[in-house]
């Protein structure tokens, strides 16, 4: 985040040692720790909140993508058992016309 050298950080540590005190130094700098510590995991838990949040929403649209092609498999299983359907239904019809003659010659002889 921010980018910060040792020289830098040794600049920062002289200037705090002399305005507050080699005797309240320890104290702050571990107040110091202990706040940047809050602040990281407030930001920590802060992102993870927003990355399940976005990942819910990727899992929402993957079931709604899944059930929209689950719709379309069905709609296309169903045309397809219709027209089998109707297939098997019209050869039978015919088989049964083809044989009602015959049935009728034999009945005639």
């Amino acid at each position: 985040m921010f980018d910060v050298s040792f020289w830098e950080l040794l600049i920062i540590g002289a200037i705090a040692l002399v305005v507050v005190g080699p005797e309240r130094l320890p104290r702050l700098m571990r107040t110091l720790g202990l706040w940047v510590g809050r602040a990281r995991a407030s930001f920590q838990s802060v992102r993870d909140e927003v990355e399940r949040e976005v990942n819910a929403e990727g899992l929402r649209e993957t079931r709604a993508a899944l059930n929209r092609q689950a719709k379309e498999t069905e709609q296309q299983i169903n045309e397809a058992v219709d027209v089998d359907a109707k297939t098997q239904k019209s050869s039978t019809e015919k088989a049964a016309d083809g044989d009602a003659p015959a049935s009728d010659q034999e009945n005639r002889a």
